[in-house]
Protein backbone atom coordinates (compact mmCIF):
# COMPACT_ATOMS: atom_id res chain seq x y z
CA UNK A 1 0.00 0.00 0.00
CA UNK A 2 1.46 3.38 -0.85
CA UNK A 3 1.88 6.18 1.64
CA UNK A 4 -1.19 8.32 1.17
CA UNK A 5 -0.63 11.99 0.56
CA UNK A 6 -3.06 14.15 2.16
CA UNK A 7 -5.05 16.64 0.17
CA UNK A 8 -7.87 18.95 1.18
CA UNK A 9 -11.21 17.84 -0.09
CA UNK A 10 -13.98 20.33 -0.38
CA UNK A 11 -17.32 18.70 -0.99
CA UNK A 12 -20.48 19.93 -2.61
CA UNK A 13 -22.72 21.55 0.02
CA UNK A 14 -25.07 19.00 1.44
CA UNK A 15 -26.34 18.27 4.91
CA UNK A 16 -24.02 16.13 7.03
CA UNK A 17 -24.55 15.43 10.69
CA UNK A 18 -21.55 16.35 12.83
CA UNK A 19 -20.41 14.13 15.65
CA UNK A 20 -22.16 16.54 17.98
CA UNK A 21 -25.38 16.09 16.05
CA UNK A 22 -25.44 19.48 14.34
CA UNK A 23 -26.13 19.56 10.60
CA UNK A 24 -23.23 20.94 8.57
CA UNK A 25 -22.86 21.58 4.88
CA UNK A 26 -20.61 19.14 3.05
CA UNK A 27 -19.55 20.59 -0.31
CA UNK A 28 -17.50 17.80 -1.66
CA UNK A 29 -14.75 15.70 -0.58
CA UNK A 30 -8.57 15.48 -1.26
CA UNK A 31 -6.21 12.67 -2.67
CA UNK A 32 -5.17 14.22 0.32
CA UNK A 33 -7.55 16.93 -0.05
CA UNK A 34 -9.43 19.45 1.92
CA UNK A 35 -13.04 18.69 2.54
CA UNK A 36 -15.49 21.48 2.86
CA UNK A 37 -17.75 20.59 5.76
CA UNK A 38 -19.50 23.89 6.18
CA UNK A 39 -20.48 24.56 9.74
CA UNK A 40 -23.15 26.97 10.82
CA UNK A 41 -20.73 29.74 11.69
CA UNK A 42 -18.28 30.99 9.08
CA UNK A 43 -14.87 32.19 10.16
CA UNK A 44 -14.46 35.84 9.28
CA UNK A 45 -12.20 36.46 6.35
CA UNK A 46 -8.78 37.08 7.73
CA UNK A 47 -6.90 34.35 6.08
CA UNK A 48 -4.44 35.79 3.50
CA UNK A 49 -4.34 31.35 -0.93
CA UNK A 50 -7.24 20.68 -14.21
CA UNK A 51 -9.04 21.32 -16.73
CA UNK A 52 -7.19 20.32 -19.82
CA UNK A 53 -3.84 21.95 -20.46
CA UNK A 54 -3.83 23.85 -23.63
CA UNK A 55 -1.56 25.60 -25.99
CA UNK A 56 -2.45 28.71 -28.00
CA UNK A 57 -1.39 28.71 -31.60
CA UNK A 58 -1.10 32.00 -33.46
CA UNK A 59 -3.49 32.60 -36.31
CA UNK A 60 -1.39 35.42 -37.79
CA UNK A 61 -0.24 34.90 -41.37
CA UNK A 62 3.35 33.80 -41.87
CA UNK A 63 5.79 36.53 -42.82
CA UNK A 64 7.15 35.86 -46.32
CA UNK A 65 10.85 35.16 -46.61
CA UNK A 66 13.03 38.14 -47.42
CA UNK A 67 14.60 38.05 -50.88
CA UNK A 68 18.12 38.09 -49.44
CA UNK A 69 17.74 34.86 -47.46
CA UNK A 70 15.40 32.21 -46.05
CA UNK A 71 12.84 33.14 -43.42
CA UNK A 72 13.96 32.61 -39.84
CA UNK A 73 11.79 30.03 -38.11
CA UNK A 74 11.18 31.02 -34.50
CA UNK A 75 10.92 28.19 -31.93
CA UNK A 76 7.54 27.87 -30.21
CA UNK A 77 7.24 29.42 -26.75
CA UNK A 78 8.16 27.02 -23.96
CA UNK A 79 5.33 24.98 -22.47
CA UNK A 80 4.91 24.86 -18.68
CA UNK A 81 6.87 21.59 -18.52
CA UNK A 82 9.87 23.25 -20.17
CA UNK A 83 10.23 26.15 -17.75
CA UNK A 84 11.51 26.13 -14.19
CA UNK A 85 8.78 26.54 -11.57
CA UNK A 86 8.90 30.06 -10.19
CA UNK A 87 9.85 30.36 -6.53
CA UNK A 88 7.02 32.14 -4.71
CA UNK A 89 5.92 32.70 -1.14
CA UNK A 90 2.51 31.48 -0.01
CA UNK A 91 1.09 35.02 -0.01
CA UNK A 92 2.22 35.58 -3.59
CA UNK A 93 0.65 32.30 -4.70
CA UNK A 94 -2.59 33.25 -2.94
CA UNK A 95 -2.64 36.56 -4.81
CA UNK A 96 -1.93 34.97 -8.19
CA UNK A 97 -4.82 34.60 -10.65
CA UNK A 98 -4.19 31.67 -12.97
CA UNK A 99 -5.71 31.60 -16.45
CA UNK A 100 -4.04 28.23 -17.10
CA UNK A 101 -2.58 25.67 -14.67
CA UNK A 102 0.56 27.24 -13.22
CA UNK A 103 3.22 25.48 -11.15
CA UNK A 104 5.06 27.30 -8.35
CA UNK A 105 7.87 26.24 -6.03
CA UNK A 106 7.02 27.23 -2.45
CA UNK A 107 9.62 29.67 -1.10
CA UNK A 108 8.98 28.61 2.50
CA UNK A 109 9.73 24.96 1.60
CA UNK A 110 11.30 24.44 -1.84
CA UNK A 111 10.46 20.73 -1.87
CA UNK A 112 6.76 21.65 -2.04
CA UNK A 113 5.38 22.50 -5.49
CA UNK A 114 2.01 24.22 -5.83
CA UNK A 115 -0.31 23.84 -8.81
CA UNK A 116 -2.52 26.92 -9.08
CA UNK A 117 -5.57 26.13 -11.22
CA UNK A 118 -8.06 28.55 -12.77
CA UNK A 119 -10.99 26.67 -11.24
CA UNK A 120 -12.17 23.45 -9.63
CA UNK A 121 -12.84 21.77 -12.98
CA UNK A 122 -9.25 22.17 -14.19
CA UNK A 123 -7.98 20.82 -10.88
CA UNK A 124 -10.34 17.84 -11.01
CA UNK A 125 -9.22 16.77 -14.47
CA UNK A 126 -5.65 16.52 -13.21
CA UNK A 127 -6.03 14.89 -9.81
CA UNK A 128 -9.33 13.05 -9.29
CA UNK A 129 -8.03 9.71 -10.57
CA UNK A 130 -4.96 10.08 -8.32
CA UNK A 131 -7.20 10.78 -5.33
CA UNK A 132 -9.18 7.61 -5.96
CA UNK A 133 -5.99 5.53 -5.97
CA UNK A 134 -4.26 7.14 -3.02
CA UNK A 135 -6.89 7.75 -0.38
CA UNK A 136 -10.54 7.74 -1.30
CA UNK A 137 -12.62 5.38 0.80
CA UNK A 138 -13.93 2.29 -0.99
CA UNK A 139 -11.52 2.56 -3.94
CA UNK A 140 -8.75 0.09 -4.89
CA UNK A 141 -5.19 0.85 -3.82
CA UNK A 142 -3.61 -1.52 -6.36
CA UNK A 143 -5.05 -0.29 -9.67
CA UNK A 144 -6.39 2.82 -11.39
CA UNK A 145 -10.01 3.47 -12.24
CA UNK A 146 -10.78 3.96 -15.91
CA UNK A 147 -12.96 6.89 -16.94
CA UNK A 148 -16.25 5.05 -16.51
CA UNK A 149 -15.31 3.61 -13.11
CA UNK A 150 -14.07 6.99 -11.90
CA UNK A 151 -17.29 8.72 -12.96
CA UNK A 152 -19.32 6.03 -11.17
CA UNK A 153 -17.24 6.38 -7.99
CA UNK A 154 -17.72 10.15 -7.97
CA UNK A 155 -21.47 9.77 -8.50
CA UNK A 156 -21.73 7.29 -5.60
CA UNK A 157 -19.89 9.72 -3.34
CA UNK A 158 -22.62 12.32 -3.86
CA UNK A 159 -20.13 14.83 -5.24
CA UNK A 160 -19.43 16.15 -8.69
CA UNK A 161 -16.10 15.82 -10.46
CA UNK A 162 -15.33 19.43 -9.48
CA UNK A 163 -16.06 18.90 -5.79
CA UNK A 164 -14.58 15.42 -5.38
CA UNK A 165 -11.80 17.34 -3.62
CA UNK A 166 -11.29 21.09 -3.21
CA UNK A 167 -7.52 20.71 -2.98
CA UNK A 168 -4.99 17.92 -3.43
CA UNK A 169 -1.59 16.92 -2.07
CA UNK A 170 0.63 13.96 -2.95
CA UNK A 171 4.15 12.69 -2.53
CA UNK A 172 6.24 12.45 -5.65
CA UNK A 173 6.69 8.72 -5.23
CA UNK A 174 2.93 8.15 -5.02
CA UNK A 175 2.47 10.03 -8.28
CA UNK A 176 5.23 7.96 -9.87
CA UNK A 177 3.42 4.81 -8.77
CA UNK A 178 0.21 6.19 -10.28
CA UNK A 179 1.86 6.47 -13.69
CA UNK A 180 3.51 3.07 -13.36
CA UNK A 181 0.08 1.50 -12.77
CA UNK A 182 -1.38 3.43 -15.71
CA UNK A 183 1.30 1.95 -17.97
CA UNK A 184 0.94 -1.53 -16.51
CA UNK A 185 -2.82 -1.65 -17.04
CA UNK A 186 -2.96 0.48 -20.23
CA UNK A 187 -5.24 3.06 -18.63
CA UNK A 188 -5.87 5.94 -21.02
CA UNK A 189 -4.92 9.19 -19.29
CA UNK A 190 -6.47 12.52 -20.18
CA UNK A 191 -4.34 15.46 -21.41
CA UNK A 192 -4.14 17.02 -17.93
CA UNK A 193 -2.86 13.77 -16.42
CA UNK A 194 -0.35 13.42 -19.24
CA UNK A 195 0.92 16.90 -18.49
CA UNK A 196 1.15 15.99 -14.80
CA UNK A 197 3.37 13.06 -15.76
CA UNK A 198 5.76 15.46 -17.51
CA UNK A 199 5.85 17.68 -14.43
CA UNK A 200 6.52 14.78 -12.07
CA UNK A 201 9.42 13.63 -14.25
CA UNK A 202 10.82 17.14 -14.31
CA UNK A 203 10.52 17.60 -10.55
CA UNK A 204 12.22 14.27 -9.91
CA UNK A 205 15.21 15.76 -11.68
CA UNK A 206 15.14 18.67 -9.23
CA UNK A 207 14.69 16.41 -6.18
CA UNK A 208 16.48 13.11 -6.93
CA UNK A 209 15.56 9.92 -5.06
CA UNK A 210 15.77 8.86 -2.29
CA UNK A 211 14.64 12.38 -1.45
CA UNK A 212 11.04 13.24 -2.18
CA UNK A 213 8.88 16.22 -2.99
CA UNK A 214 5.22 17.09 -2.60
CA UNK A 215 2.79 18.41 -5.19
CA UNK A 216 -0.21 20.25 -3.80
CA UNK A 217 -2.96 22.20 -5.53
CA UNK A 218 -5.35 25.09 -5.04
CA UNK A 219 -8.27 26.26 -7.23
CA UNK A 220 -8.71 29.83 -8.38
CA UNK A 221 -11.48 32.22 -7.41
CA UNK A 222 -14.80 31.37 -9.02
CA UNK A 223 -18.46 31.00 -8.09
CA UNK A 224 -17.68 28.01 -5.84
CA UNK A 225 -14.47 29.35 -4.28
CA UNK A 226 -14.27 32.69 -2.48
CA UNK A 227 -11.02 34.31 -1.20
CA UNK A 228 -11.37 32.98 2.35
CA UNK A 229 -11.90 29.46 1.01
CA UNK A 230 -8.93 29.76 -1.36
CA UNK A 231 -6.70 30.84 1.54
CA UNK A 232 -7.92 27.97 3.74
CA UNK A 233 -7.38 25.41 0.96
CA UNK A 234 -3.87 26.70 0.24
CA UNK A 235 -2.93 26.74 3.93
CA UNK A 236 -4.35 23.24 4.46
CA UNK A 237 -2.45 21.80 1.52
CA UNK A 238 0.79 23.52 2.52
CA UNK A 239 0.45 21.80 5.89
CA UNK A 240 0.38 18.47 4.06
CA UNK A 241 3.37 19.54 1.99
CA UNK A 242 5.37 20.10 5.18
CA UNK A 243 4.28 16.70 6.52
CA UNK A 244 5.49 14.94 3.36
CA UNK A 245 8.86 16.68 3.14
CA UNK A 246 9.83 17.40 6.77
CA UNK A 247 10.64 14.12 8.50
CA UNK A 248 10.99 15.67 11.95
CA UNK A 249 7.58 17.30 11.70
CA UNK A 250 5.92 14.11 10.40
CA UNK A 251 7.41 12.07 13.23
CA UNK A 252 6.19 14.64 15.74
CA UNK A 253 2.66 14.54 14.32
CA UNK A 254 2.66 10.74 14.58
CA UNK A 255 3.83 10.92 18.21
CA UNK A 256 1.11 13.44 19.14
CA UNK A 257 -1.51 11.35 17.32
CA UNK A 258 -0.51 8.24 19.30
CA UNK A 259 0.27 9.76 22.70
CA UNK A 260 -1.72 12.99 23.10
CA UNK A 261 -4.95 12.23 21.23
CA UNK A 262 -7.06 9.79 23.20
CA UNK A 263 -8.40 6.67 21.51
CA UNK A 264 -11.88 8.22 21.60
CA UNK A 265 -10.55 11.36 19.89
CA UNK A 266 -8.78 9.33 17.21
CA UNK A 267 -11.99 7.38 16.59
CA UNK A 268 -13.99 10.60 16.32
CA UNK A 269 -11.51 12.01 13.79
CA UNK A 270 -11.63 8.80 11.77
CA UNK A 271 -15.43 8.99 11.66
CA UNK A 272 -15.35 12.64 10.58
CA UNK A 273 -12.75 12.00 7.89
CA UNK A 274 -14.57 8.95 6.56
CA UNK A 275 -17.69 11.08 6.15
CA UNK A 276 -15.56 13.42 4.07
CA UNK A 277 -14.41 10.61 1.78
CA UNK A 278 -11.07 9.56 3.28
CA UNK A 279 -10.22 5.91 3.87
CA UNK A 280 -10.11 5.45 7.69
CA UNK A 281 -7.91 2.35 7.30
CA UNK A 282 -5.01 4.57 6.17
CA UNK A 283 -3.56 5.63 9.51
CA UNK A 284 -1.08 8.10 8.05
CA UNK A 285 -3.88 9.87 6.21
CA UNK A 286 -5.84 10.11 9.47
CA UNK A 287 -3.02 11.74 11.47
CA UNK A 288 -2.00 13.96 8.54
CA UNK A 289 -5.54 15.22 8.04
CA UNK A 290 -6.17 15.72 11.76
CA UNK A 291 -3.04 17.89 11.88
CA UNK A 292 -3.97 19.88 8.76
CA UNK A 293 -7.53 20.53 9.89
CA UNK A 294 -6.49 21.59 13.39
CA UNK A 295 -3.48 23.75 12.46
CA UNK A 296 -3.93 24.95 8.89
CA UNK A 297 -7.65 25.30 8.15
CA UNK A 298 -9.00 28.60 9.51
CA UNK A 299 -12.42 28.47 7.85
CA UNK A 300 -15.40 27.00 9.73
CA UNK A 301 -16.96 25.89 6.44
CA UNK A 302 -14.19 23.32 6.29
CA UNK A 303 -13.67 22.47 9.93
CA UNK A 304 -14.58 23.31 13.50
CA UNK A 305 -13.68 21.22 16.56
CA UNK A 306 -17.26 19.99 16.87
CA UNK A 307 -16.91 18.17 13.55
CA UNK A 308 -14.51 15.82 15.33
CA UNK A 309 -16.40 15.80 18.62
CA UNK A 310 -13.97 18.20 20.33
CA UNK A 311 -14.54 21.19 22.54
CA UNK A 312 -12.69 24.36 21.55
CA UNK A 313 -10.57 24.09 24.70
CA UNK A 314 -9.49 20.52 23.92
CA UNK A 315 -8.82 21.40 20.29
CA UNK A 316 -6.50 24.17 21.45
CA UNK A 317 -4.62 21.71 23.66
CA UNK A 318 -4.09 19.45 20.66
CA UNK A 319 -3.03 22.39 18.50
CA UNK A 320 -0.46 23.42 21.12
CA UNK A 321 1.00 19.92 21.12
CA UNK A 322 1.16 19.79 17.30
CA UNK A 323 2.68 23.29 17.01
CA UNK A 324 5.70 22.31 19.11
CA UNK A 325 7.50 21.06 15.97
CA UNK A 326 5.41 22.66 13.23
CA UNK A 327 7.18 24.76 10.56
CA UNK A 328 6.48 28.47 11.00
Amino acid sequence: MTDPDATVVLPRPQAVASSAGASVARPGSHGRTLTLVAAGAVVAAGVAGAGAWYWLRSGAPETPAKPEGPAVVQPPPPTPAETTPRLAAADAIFGHRATAPTLFRLAENPRVFVFDFPDLDAQAATFNRVAALVEKVGQPRDRLLDDAALAAAIARSGDTAATYYYGHNYRGRDLERFFMLADRDSIALNPSEQRLRQEVQRLRGLVPAPGDFAIISVPGLESRVDPTMRRAILNHEIGHGHFFTNTEFAEHVAKVWREVFTEQERAAFRAFLEREGYDPALEEVMMNEAMAYLLFTPDARFFTPMHAGLTEARAEQLRTALRARAPL
